[in-house]
């Protein structure tokens, strides 16, 4: 019995021992399981909330609130999504200081210790600085973004950081350089296979390609889009925006119109003021050109509402710019001046910092370039450590010579970099101080320019009204003596020849008087057709056939000159304002007619058209008088003329000048030639119709 009391204890002990370990491993099983569970769950639940995010982020928010309640302080990933998807949400609903208090509040709690959770947050921070305009402080956090997504290799956020970085080089007008980072974004992306990613790519690219002109490109992109099933409802609502926008750029307002009206609606429901007043913008601007101006208003003050209350600096720039030509058409000029003032007040704040810009990307590539060094170095002296194997002594020798051989030349290369940079912050400041020196010169040459071209108009218009005036002034003087003469015979016995002679001083001054006041009329009249506005009273119509009827309209002019127009190669149809083509010709044709001929004298005009790939060319030329200017350009100044003696005022050709410049968006030059008169007008493709737009260059 002893010795069975004996055996007992050992042989339960060791039921014991075997027993309590399968149940710890079991509940651990079972803990872990229950993790796994959980965190699938969170997942899950996560995907819900980015899609109802992208929709309803102000819902979204409300979600997240709800579940960071439940979420343990040391869950630290979890926060880091929900509380940066919570301040990207408050960034759209245009709620910037509260989400950037909500980020530097995380930043401050897990900055030290836990540097990698910071990227997203530092992301969101440069995107909201960006919007704001404040260029410097975006580079700063999308610079540290880029070298955090790195550094821990996160690689969705090495190419948001991209993106992001690509889109503050679009703000700053570096195109080129938004397209490359945008394909070294999508590169990666193909790598690691982020749908959403892909798609907010894709987006992007397309509006880059509008910002440099390539429509049919974009066009091509966006189309396509429309039938991606990887778009959601969110990323249709950006491509038609996009859509809205490249369409008027091309001029096509009603395809343009529908688009807008979508996007706008999207971002409404979605609650997002900053692209809200970017469309509406759009619709106000397609609203002037169908010449509603009421709508047009409507759509820019709900604008300018909703950029005010954001300080959307570049959308208030553009409202303002719209705005101006709006209260122009109206004939507000005072108030259209305000209006560009303001315009050009925030389009300055918006810009005036992108030459520290390209400073700052300059020390950032130096920057990184010295990391990468050092980088590398460190990975040699690493290799040089593990090396510990006998037989590896030769290795390790060679290699330590090696990496000491690359460290000298890396701290050469590193001190060359300093006085690299040294020189180029220098170059940089140098050339900063420069550039805003030209900019403060080109603003008062400019300033200059238009009051001395305002001042050389006002004087010319005060010496051509100056003779009739002083003719007037004359008569009403003689008139004045005569009446007080005539009054004093009538006082003292008037005669009938006195009475005669009173009526004969009286009909001259009055025949004067009318005569000199019908040529202060047609001056004011003349200067008042200087004004010339663009029109949209487009229509089609044979460039030939309008010459053809406004030489019947000269018909008898030509007659009593002995004036011949060849104008057979002109034969070209047009889109365009034919009242602005008329009057060019008209304008064009009479005044060669009374300065180019003298009367009596035999002369010959020739027209003819040229179509180039970038623009096509109308041409004047005339065998007759000529000029003696020193400078060709010149005889487009008003008030210019040769003939001054003969009653002419010189504002004939300044009218041409306007017309082909302003109202048909072209150039106008006066040629050198060795006998009578040239000239040529350069205008844009837009204005042939299209049909005509097949034509290869030089045909005519």
């Amino acid at each position: 019995m002893s010795g069975q009391q004996s055996w007992l204890p050992p042989f339960m002990l060791f039921l014991l021992l075997c027993v309590i370990p399968l149940s710890a491993d079991s509940n651990n099983t079972g803990r872990f399981a229950e993790h796994k569970e959980q965190q699938q769950n969170d997942a899950d639940r996560f995907e819900q909330l980015k899609l109802m995010s992208k929709s309803r982020p102000r819902e979204a928010n409300s979600e997240i609130d709800q579940w960071l309640t439940t979420v343990p302080k040391h869950d630290l990933e979890l926060r880091e999504r929900l509380i940066t998807t919570k301040a990207f949400n408050l960034m759209v609903l245009s709620e910037n200081d509260a989400s950037v208090q909500l980020l530097e509040a995380w930043l401050h709690e897990v900055q030290q210790q836990h540097p990698a959770r910071t990227t997203r947050a530092l992301e969101i921070l440069g995107y909201i600085s960006m919007r704001r305009g404040d260029h410097i402080k975006a580079s700063n956090l999308l610079a540290q973004a880029v070298q955090l997504s790195t550094e821990y290799n996160q690689p969705e956020r090495q190419i948001t950081s991209r993106i992001y970085t690509a889109i503050q080089a679009v703000h700053t007008g570096q195109n080129q350089t938004a397209l490359e980072l945008f394909q070294a974004a999508r590169a990666l992306n193909e790598q690691y296979k982020f749908d959403y990613l892909r798609v907010n790519i894709q987006n992007n690219i397309s509006n880059l390609r509008i910002e440099m002109g390539q429509y049919q490109q974009a066009l091509t992109d966006l189309m396509a889009a429309l039938d991606d099933p990887a778009y959601e409802e969110a990323d249709l609502i950006y491509v038609k925006m996009s859509l809205a926008r490249c369409y008027l750029a091309l001029k096509q307002h009603d395809t343009a119109q529908p688009y807008a009206e979508a996007a706008l609606l999207g971002y409404q429901q979605r609650e997002d003021p900053y692209y809200q007043s970017v469309v509406l913008l759009m619709l106000a601007e397609i609203a002037q050109h169908q010449q509603d101006v009421q709508l047009a208003q409507r759509h820019l003050d709900q604008a300018l509402t909703l950029a005010t209350a954001q300080q959307l600096n570049r959308q208030l720039s553009d409202a303002y710019l719209l705005k101006s030509q709006l209260l122009q058409q109206q004939q507000q000029d005072a108030q259209a001046l305000q209006a560009m003032q303001q315009h050009l007040h925030y389009y300055k704040k918006y810009h005036n910092e992108e030459a520290q810009q390209q400073l700052l990307q300059l020390q950032n590539q130096i920057e990184n370039l010295r990391k990468q060094q050092k980088i590398k170095t460190l990975e040699q002296e690493l290799t040089v450590r593990n090396l510990k194997s006998s037989h590896q002594r030769r290795t390790v020798w060679l290699t330590g010579s090696a990496a000491l051989a690359i460290i000298l030349l890396l701290l050469f290369l590193v001190r060359l970099q300093q006085k690299k940079r040294q020189q180029s912050e220098l170059y940089s400041k140098q050339l900063a101080a420069s550039y805003q020196q030209l900019q403060l010169t080109q603003r008062h040459l400019i300033a200059s320019e238009k009051m001395a071209a305002t001042a050389g108009m006002v004087a010319g218009l005060a010496h051509e009204l100056n003779t009739p005036l002083g003719i007037l002034t004359t008569a009403l003087s003689l008139l004045q003596e005569k009446t007080a003469e005539f009054q004093q015979k009538l006082a003292t016995g008037l005669t009938k020849q006195d009475l005669q002679l009173y009526l004969a001083d009286s009909s001259e001054v009055q025949r004067l008087s009318a005569q000199n006041v019908e040529r202060c009329a047609r001056l004011v009249q003349h200067f008042k057709q200087l004004a010339v506005q663009r029109s949209d009273n487009y229509s089609k119509f044979n460039l030939q056939q309008l010459i053809t009827d406004v030489m019947a309209l000269l018909a008898s002019r030509f007659d009593r000159q002995r004036l011949s127009i060849d104008y057979q190669q002109t034969e070209l149809m047009l889109y365009a304002d034919a009242q602005s083509f008329q009057l060019l010709l008209v304008e064009l044709i009479d005044n060669a007619i009374l300065h180019a001929f003298p009367e009596g004298k035999t002369g010959q005009i020739r027209l003819w058209i040229k179509c180039l790939p970038e623009h096509w060319e109308l041409h004047y030329e005339d065998n007759g008088m000529g000029f003696s200017a020193s400078s060709p350009d010149k005889v487009f100044e008003p008030f210019y003329t040769t003939s001054r003696h003969s009653g002419h005022t010189g504002l004939g050709l300044n009218l041409v000048y306007n017309l082909v410049t302003v109202a048909l968006e072209g150039e106008i030059e006066a040629l050198a030639v060795s006998s009578g008169f040239a000239l040529v007008c350069r205008l844009p493709n837009q204005l042939l119709a299209t049909t005509d737009l097949k034509r290869g260059p030089n045909q005519t």
